[in-house]
C-alpha cells in the first residue's frame, strides 16, 4: 500500500539532496573513524541508502532500457517452452541469463519493476564477493572506503546503463564469486576438492552466463592453475585435473541436453558462431581496430557521460599517489610479488575486461559493469599504500554526482528521468500494448518484426519466434539468410495468433520500413500476406491477426 502510493515527478530535487546529505555524512563519518564497521552494518546502511535512493527506478514499471525487455521476454517465454533455440535466441545475453529469469516467471509475472529491482540486487551481491575477496587480501581496512564511489553510482546515477537489468549482471555475479575462490587460496595456500569442484562449475558455466565474460573467465582460470602448482606442485596433477574435468562436466551435460532437443547445431551457429561475427551494424562508418579500441577504453570513460566517469576519477587519482609512493619508496617489485602474484593476475584481468569491452567498437556504458570488480579491487590497494589525507579523494565521484544535480537544478532540467506517469514513448507503447490485447490474450504467442521487446512484456505473451529482436534477419550480414530461415519455420511451429511488425520511425536500429520492413523480404511477406489480415495501424506500428483455420497457406 505504501508503494502505490509513493510517487516521484521528474524532478524530486529535495529528495536528491536528502539522498547526497544522508552519503556525504555517512561518507565522512567513515573516513574520520578510521576504522571498518562491521560487514553485516556496512552492508545494512548502503542496502538501505542505496535501495531508498533506487526507489524512482523501483516504482517505474516501464522498460528503461531495450536489453531489460529482451532478456524479461526469454524469461517469459522459456517458462513455456524450455528448450533454448528451439523457443528462444538469446543472442549475446547467454543462455543461462534466460533460464534464471524463467525460474522467477514460475512465481509470479514478470514485470519492469522486478528487473530493476533485481538488477539492483545482482549489483550489490557482485559487489559484496568482491569485498569479500578483498578482505582476504588485507585490505579490509580500505574496502569499505574503496566501495564509497560505487554506492554513488548506484545511488545517483540516471543513465539507463546503470539503473536497468543489464545482461551482464549473473556473469559478473559468477566471475566475483570465482576471484573470491583465488583471494581463498592466496591466503591459505591449499585447496580442498569441494573448492576445486565448485572454482570448476563456476568456470564452466560463465560462458553460458555472457559469451562477453570468456577473455576474464580464461584469466582467472589460468591463475588459478599457476596458484595450484605454486601452493600444492605435487598435487598439481590430480588438483588441476579435478578443476578441469569439472569444467567439462558442465559442457558434456549442457552439449547432451541440446543434442536431445536436436538444437546443438543451432547453439554453435547462434551463440558461438553469431556472436564472434557480432559488430555494432549501426556504429559509425569509420571501423577502427581492436588496438586502437583497446587503448581508447580510458579516453571514452574519462570523456563521456556516462556516470561511470566519476568512478574512474576517483581510481586515477589514487592510482596518481600509489605510482608516487610506489616508484619513491622502490616497492614496485614487492607490490608484483604480493598475495602470491594475485595483482599481476588482475592486471591480465584488467587487459581482457578491457578486451571484452571494446571488441566490437561499440563501447556501451552497461559493459563498465564488468570494470567494478577490477575497480574496486585496485583502489582498496591504492588506499591501503598511500598517506591517510588522500583518502579524501573518495569523495570525488559523490561530488562529481552533487555536480550534475545542482547543475540541472541551476538550469531548471529534469533530475530524475523516470516519472511514475511514465514518459511519451511509454505512453505511446502502452496504446499499441492496448490493440494488441484486443487481439490476442496473455499466454498466446506473440511474433514481432523489429526491436520492440517490451510488447512481449508488457502483453505477457511468449515469444513465437527465437529471435525477438530481429536486427540480425533485417540487416545485411553474413548470417542473414539463416537467420530469416529460422523466423519463417518458427511461425509455422508456433503459429502466433499476432504478428506484429514495429518497423516505425521511433524504433530502434530498424527504424526504415522502406528498408527492414517485413514486406521487404520476399518470402515473409507472403507467408504473412498468406496467413494474416491487417487489422490495426498504430504510430506506424502494423498489428496483424492470423486468419481463422481453415484459411491458412503453410
Amino acid at each position: 500500500m505504501f508503494f502505490s502510493r509513493l510517487q516521484f515527478d521528474d524532478c524530486p530535487h529535495y529528495f536528491w539532496i536528502f539522498g547526497h546529505v544522508l552519503l556525504g555524512v555517512f561518507s565522512i563519518w567513515l573516513i574520520l573513524r578510521q576504522k571498518p564497521l562491521a560487514d553485516w552494518l556496512f552492508f545494512t546502511l548502503i542496502f538501505a541508502i542505496t535501495g531508498t535512493m533506487r526507489l524512482p527506478v523501483f516504482l517505474f514499471n516501464y522498460q528503461i532500457d531495450v536489453d531489460e525487455a529482451q532478456v524479461l521476454a526469454q524469461g517469459i517465454t522459456l517458462a513455456v517452452d524450455p528448450v533454448i533455440y528451439q523457443s528462444v535466441d538469446p543472442t549475446t545475453g547467454g543462455p543461462l541469463t534466460s533460464y534464471f529469469l524463467a525460474i522467477f516467471a514460475h512465481l509470479f509475472p514478470l514485470d519492469f519493476q522486478f528487473a530493476h529491482i533485481l538488477g539492483w540486487l545482482l549489483t550489490l551481491a557482485a559487489l559484496f564477493m568482491v569485498y569479500k575477496a578483498a578482505q582476504r587480501l588485507q585490505l579490509g581496512s580500505t574496502v569499505q572506503l574503496a566501495m564509497l564511489p560505487f554506492i554513488a553510482l548506484i545511488s545517483f546515477s540516471q543513465t539507463t546503463d546503470f539503473v536497468h537489468f543489464y545482461s551482464e549482471a549473473l556473469s559478473i555475479l559468477v566471475l566475483s564469486i570465482s576471484v573470491w575462490f583465488l583471494t581463498r587460496w592466496s591466503y591459505h595456500k591449499n585447496f580442498t576438492n569441494i573448492e576445486l569442484i565448485s572454482f570448476g562449475l563456476l568456470m564452466g558455466l560463465l560462458p553460458l552466463c555472457k559469451i562477453q565474460a570468456v577473455p576474464m573467465a580464461f584469466a582467472v582460470g589460468v591463475f588459478a592453475c599457476i596458484q595450484i602448482f605454486l601452493f600444492q606442485k605435487s598435487k598439481f596433477f590430480r588438483y588441476s585435473s579435478l578443476m578441469i574435468g569439472s569444467i567439462l562436466v558442465v559442457w558434456a551435460s549442457w552439449s547432451l541436453f541440446l543434442w536431445a532437443n536436436d538444437v546443438f547445431d543451432d547453439f554453435v551457429t547462434f551463440y558461438i558462431k553469431a556472436n564472434f561475427q557480432y559488430k555494432d551494424n549501426l556504429a559509425s562508418a569509420t571501423r577502427r581496430s581492436h588496438l586502437v579500441n583497446f587503448f581508447r577504453l580510458p579516453y571514452v570513460i574519462a570523456r563521456g557521460s556516462s556516470n561511470f566517469e566519476w568512478v574512474f576519477l576517483p581510481l586515477c587519482l589514487l592510482f596518481l599517489i600509489f605510482a608516487y609512493v610506489s616508484v619513491y619508496r622502490k616497492k614496485i617489485s614487492y607490490f608484483s610479488k604480493m598475495d602470491s602474484y594475485f595483482w599481476l593476475m588482475l592486471v591480465a584481468y584488467l587487459a581482457m575486461t578491457d578486451i571484452a569491452v571494446t571488441r566490437t567498437g561499440s563501447f556501451y556504458p552497461h559493459y563498465y559493469h564488468f570494470l567494478f570488480l577490477p575497480f574496486l579491487l585496485l583502489m582498496s590497494l591504492f588506499l591501503k599504500h598511500i598517506p591517510t589525507w588522500s583518502r579524501w579523494l573518495i569523495l570525488s565521484a559523490q561530488l562529481g554526482f552533487l555536480y550534475l544535480l545542482l547543475q540541472n537544478i541551476a538550469h531548471d532540467r529534469t533530475t530524475n528521468e523516470y516519472p511514475f506517469y511514465g514518459r511519451n514513448q511509454d505512453i505511446s507503447d502502452s496504446k499499441i500494448v492496448a490493440s494488441i490485447l484486443k487481439y490476442g490474450k496473455k499466454g498466446d504467442y506473440l511474433a514481432v518484426w523489429g526491436w520492440s521487446c517490451n510488447y512481449f512484456v508488457d502483453t505477457q505473451m511468449p515469444q513465437g519466434v527465437n529471435e525477438n529482436h530481429t536486427t540480425r534477419s533485417a540487416i545485411s550480414q553474413p548470417l542473414q539468410p539463416i537467420y530469416l530461415e529460422r523466423y519463417l519455420k518458427d511461425l509455422k511451429r508456433t503459429h502466433p495468433p499476432i504478428f506484429v511488425d514495429a518497423v516505425s520511425e521511433k524504433a530502434i536500429w530498424i527504424n526504415d520500413r522502406s528498408k527492414y520492413g517485413h514486406d521487404c523480404f520476399p518470402t515473409l511477406a507472403k507467408y504473412i500476406a498468406d496467413n494474416y489480415t491487417l487489422k490495426e495501424e498504430l504510430e506506424n506500428v502494423r498489428i496483424y491477426v492470423r486468419n481463422q483455420k481453415g484459411n491458412l497457406i503453410q
